[in-house]
C-alpha cells in the first residue's frame, strides 16, 4: 500500500538556508529508498508558517521505514536538530476529486 504524507518544516531563526541544504540531502535518501517527492514548496516562513512543505510517497511502509532507519539519516540527527525548529508529518489518504460541473446558464 502506498504511503503518502505531508511534511512541514520550520527552521530555527537565521538557519533557513541551512535547513534547505539539509533537506536536499534527505530528499536524495528518500529517492534512494523508493520515495517520490510529489511537491516541494517554499514559503517565506513568516507568521509562524513552515518554511518548507513536502508531499511525499513511498511504495509501501517497509520502504518508508528503511528510509527512516537509514544509518546515514540517523547520523544526521545533530544537523537535523540544529536546523529544524519544528516538523510535522501528516499521513494522507487519497480522495477522488469530483468532476467540475458546468455552470447552469439561465435563459
Amino acid at each position: 500500500m502506498v504511503i503518502s504524507c505531508c511534511v512541514l518544516f520550520w527552521a530555527h531563526s537565521g538557519l533557513e538556508s541551512d535547513l534547505s541544504r539539509y533537506i536536499d540531502t534527505v530528499v536524495d535518501l528518500e529517492i534512494e529508498h523508493g520515495g517520490t517527492v510529489k511537491y516541494r514548496g517554499l514559503s517565506d516562513g513568516s507568521d509562524d508558517q513552515p518554511l518548507e512543505v513536502h508531499i511525499l510517497e513511498f511504495p509501501n511502509e517497509d520502504m518508508m521505514n528503511n528510509f527512516m532507519g537509514d544509518p546515514r539519516r540517523v547520523e544526521m540527527n545533530p544537523e537535523r536538530e540544529r536546523v529544524i525548529a519544528k516538523m510535522e508529518i501528516i499521513l494522507l489518504t487519497s480522495q477522488p476529486v469530483p468532476e467540475p460541473q458546468a455552470p447552469h446558464l439561465s435563459d
